[in-house]
């Protein structure tokens, strides 16, 4: 028993395509014009600007380091007139003891210099009893003389205990010129000095030779007093710092002997100010900027070493104040400049917006024209610049579209028609092609198995399977050239042709003679088909047969063998009406398949346009274990698949396998599914 399978073709539909949704704009073209432009002035004029303002900050910084270090020098010349006064009452002494001035003399000496000096608390003479040079020879060794109660005390004491450590030194290493002490607190006047001190000399043995020292003190509340009075700008202030960094004046009472700048900075964690203590007591000269611990806030520092001693004197001034002026400019120019922008995104957007109006109209007709509809207004250009190009353009698109769309339209009514032309001849082609001829083979005892696969387009490939009256089994398998409804009406014609001339005559090469004559008559289109013819008689595998044009038939022996048969191929029907086809007989044996079949299994192509060829075929017909036609099928339609892959087929494939009754055959066999 064989079963009939067949395969058709399926339609594509088209995917819908979803209707235009024009986007919403967020920011026009004005807007973003506009913006861009008035951003680019504005980064021109903020670095333009910051540019300016660095520089002006440097030049500004500049000025004030000028201004400052002049300041300063004003500010030295005071303290130095200070240290100056001190200095004057020591010298004078000096010059008086190095005269020979008695006891007397000298008192009244010291006593008129102290009185007359507005910083000179008091003044000590002491000299070395050791030396024979001493100016007052036998008179006592030491005169003290300090101010009190608006008058001068002076006094033959002992050395006091403040002194006493710098006199020896003086003694035991002379002085050869005047030096400032390092401050302490003096108890007979009860606050904090420092001593001015000059070596004095004598004559000993015609040889000057030091004899003594001559020391003035200066009192540190008086520095102070002088400091104080020294301003710089409103909040700026000045100190001074000994050699050793320890405050000898400052605005900060509470830090003068009590804290040296290193204390300070270390206590506030502020290596910046230790750097700059570093460089004072090294006498270094330098503008840095700070962190200020009295103003707390930035500042900037000038320093400078004190002429004549080991002290530095600092200027601090807070940098609010150097650069208060330069800030207010700055927000002025902020405030105008952003106004100024303001007016100018104004401006550009008024002057952009009357410029892009036009566009901004062609916008919505274009949307519009997307949306379908052709027939909405478009202003005609108003002058030849690039919109007036861009509106003319949308003017002859919009022509061009409606002549696509007439065009798109016909060429939907032409593929409409085409499609429903190939609907008929399908409908045509499977009418005419049996229904079941496995089943009806399977009457007389013959197994059949039959393959027809469609190809995109509609072809002209048909094939028979019928009983004779004198008990043969018709088989007949063509395929007409062309395609389309022509081709399906000419394998229609010859489908019925067929019949009716094997109904009365039993020779199939006779068929062909009957049908060819018919086929010239009716063949208007001058289409032609070719037709393998035969008849098989089920029990004695006799196989007469004809061939107008057709691929030779394939025979697969019992034994596995396979071989083309070898046959004239004869003219194609339709072509001249007195054409003589020879009749051919042989005999099949027992297991033997007949394997009939179209140019569409041979010619079949890959997407490397190679064609699958009769050697192919010969060589998947010789494959073990086909031992049915259905099995002989199923292994050439897999093969031929294989070949071809997803490469789209433009011929018809179609197979008719029959096989000669044996004992191994008379069973039921299903037949290959498409």
């Amino acid at each position: 028993m064989s079963i009939e399978s067949k395969q058709r073709s399926a339609g594509n539909t088209p995917a819908g395509v979803p209707a235009y949704s024009p986007m919403h704009v967020r920011l026009g073209l004005a807007a973003r014009l506009s913006l861009t432009l008035v951003g680019a002035v504005a980064l021109v004029f903020v670095t333009a600007f910051y540019y300016d303002y660095q520089k002006s900050h440097q030049h500004m910084l500049d000025s004030v380091n000028a201004v400052i270090a002049g300041l300063s020098g004003a500010i030295i010349g005071n303290v130095q007139g200070i240290l100056a006064d001190v200095m004057e009452v020591a010298s004078k002494l000096t010059q008086s003891l190095e005269q020979g001035a008695d006891i007397e003399a000298l008192r009244a000496v010291a006593t008129d210099a102290v009185m007359d000096s507005s910083y000179c608390n008091a003044v000590t003479i002491v000299l070395d009893s050791r030396s024979s040079a001493t100016p007052l020879q036998s008179q006592a060794q030491m005169l003290n003389c300090r101010y009190s109660h608006s008058k001068v005390d002076c006094d033959l004491t002992g050395v006091s205990a403040h002194l006493e450590p710098m006199i020896q030194d003086s003694f035991s290493k002379p002085l050869k010129q005047g030096i400032w002490s390092e401050p302490f607190l003096n108890p007979d006047a009860g606050n904090a000095v420092s001593a001015y001190t000059l070596p004095v000399y004598g004559m000993q043995n015609g040889v000057q030779v030091a004899a003594g020292t001559v020391s003035a003190e200066l009192s540190l509340s008086s520095l102070m007093s002088a400091i104080e009075r020294l301003r710089v700008f409103q909040t700026g202030y000045v100190f001074i710092l000994s050699g050793d960094g320890r405050y000898l004046a400052h605005l900060d009472p509470q830090r003068v002997l009590s804290e040296t700048i290193f204390d300070v900075a270390r206590f506030q964690k502020n290596p910046n100010l230790f750097d700059i203590g570093q460089r004072m007591i090294r006498g270094e000269t330098g503008f840095a900027a700070l962190w200020s611990p009295y103003l707390h806030k930035p500042a900037r520092i000038y320093f400078t070493p004190l002429p004549g001693t080991n002290w530095s004197i600092g200027v601090v001034f807070g940098e609010e104040e150097l650069f208060a002026n330069l800030e207010t400019l700055a927000g002025e120019v902020y405030l105008i400049g952003g106004i100024g922008l303001l007016l100018l995104l104004a401006l550009v957007i008024l002057i952009v917006r009357r410029f892009t109006r036009p566009l901004l109209v062609l916008t919505e007709k274009s949307v519009a024209i997307a949306g379908g509809d052709l027939d909405v207004a478009i202003p005609a250009p108003r002058a030849f610049d690039e919109v007036g190009v861009l509106t003319q353009s949308f003017l002859e698109m919009r022509q061009a579209l409606r002549q696509q769309l007439d065009t798109l339209a016909e060429a939907r009514a032409a593929q409409a028609r085409i499609d429903n032309e190939l609907k008929i001849a399908r409908g045509i082609q499977d009418s005419f092609l049996p229904r079941n001829p496995a089943e009806l083979a399977a009457q007389g005892g013959l197994e059949v198995a039959t393959w027809f696969q469609p190809a995109r387009e509609v072809g002209g490939d048909l094939f028979q399977c019928f009983w004779l009256a004198d008990g043969r089994l018709f088989l007949g398998i063509g395929d007409v050239a062309g395609k389309s409804v022509p081709a399906a009406l000419m394998m229609a014609v010859t489908t019925t042709l067929v019949k009716a001339m094997a109904a009365t005559t039993p020779d199939p090469a006779g068929v062909l003679e009957q049908v060819n004559r018919e086929l010239c008559v009716l063949n208007e289109r001058l289409l032609f088909v070719t037709f393998f013819a035969a008849a098989l008689h089920p029990e004695t595998g006799k196989l007469t047969f004809g061939n107008a044009g057709h691929n030779p038939p394939l025979i697969r022996h019992a034994d596995g063998s396979a071989e083309f048969m070898d046959i004239a191929a004869g003219l194609v029907l339709g072509v001249e009406p007195n054409w003589t086809y020879t009749p051919v007989a042989l005999c099949l044996a027992p297991g033997d398949i007949l394997l009939l079949y179209t140019d569409g299994v041979t010619e079949a192509m890959n997407a490397a346009g190679e064609c699958f060829d009769p050697r192919r075929l010969l060589e998947v017909s010789r494959e073990p274990e086909i031992a049915s036609p259905h099995q002989l099928i199923e292994r050439v339609i897999a093969a031929v698949t294989a070949h071809a892959g997803l490469a789209e087929q433009s011929d018809d494939l179609t197979l008719l396998a029959v096989a000669h009754p044996g004992a191994a055959a008379k069973s039921t066999v299903r037949s290959p599914t498409p």
